[in-house]
């Protein structure tokens, strides 16, 4: 069946390397922490009976490796970015935090994908981003493309946008945006927009209430 053309539109964006726009990235992760916030919320139900929670597990248990497996591949990607919204999500989706450790834990542990990624280590990540978010949130107008001590990522190079930086700049050092920006721009702003602070609140509220801030 020929696909339509709204069906073609959606499957370029998927592979378009030129799509700076994340949004899908931070959709699919806040989709992951709702679906495993319901399966916590099942698996701890006290209103269902011993046969509904049994029924329910087997459903968590094989939902969960599917899940597991997309998480981790996008994750040994977005950890890259250091991000504590991203990070902490992860460590929560992938049942490595104290309350969705027990959900995938409970029967068939055996069958769960193993997690490849620490969350010590993407904690840390998380906070030192967080020390590096900048006090001062208008999109001022950044050119880091002339620095010297800038690696240009030029085969990544899009059209109308300059090439960007093979490792990414601390947060204080770019433009200010939300977490469905490229990290790796590195010439952006105008001075004439300012974020507002829910990114960052986001972020540490996470992490802190599931004691990822160490």
């Amino acid at each position: 069946m020929e696909a339509s053309p709204h069906q073609s539109d959606n499957f370029l964006k998927m592979i378009a390397v030129c799509d700076g726009d994340f949004s899908d990235d931070e959709l699919a992760y806040l989709s992951y922490f709702n679906l495993v916030h319901a399966f916590d919320t099942i698996a701890s139900s006290t209103s269902l009976s011993t046969t509904q929670k049994t029924r329910a597990q087997v459903l968590i248990d094989n939902l969960s490796q599917y899940m597991k497996v997309g998480l981790d591949l996008s994750h040994k990607y977005k950890q890259m970015e250091k991000s504590p919204f991203y990070n902490f999500i992860y460590c929560y989706a992938s049942g490595q935090i104290n309350q969705t450790r027990k959900t995938f834990n409970k029967r068939h542990a055996s069958r769960s994908t193993p997690s490849d990624l620490d969350c010590n280590s993407l904690s840390k990540d998380g906070v030192w981003y967080m020390h590096r978010w900048p006090l001062e949130l208008i999109n001022w107008q950044q050119f880091n493309s002339d620095r010297l001590d800038i690696q240009l990522n030029v085969p990544a190079k899009c059209k109308n946008n300059g090439p960007p930086s093979l490792q990414m700049l601390p947060p204080d050092e770019r433009s200010t945006h939300k977490w469905n920006s490229g990290v790796y721009d590195l010439d952006d702003g105008d001075g004439f927009s300012e974020e507002d602070p829910a990114s960052f609140l986001l972020s540490y509220w996470g992490m802190r209430y599931f004691n990822l801030l160490g």
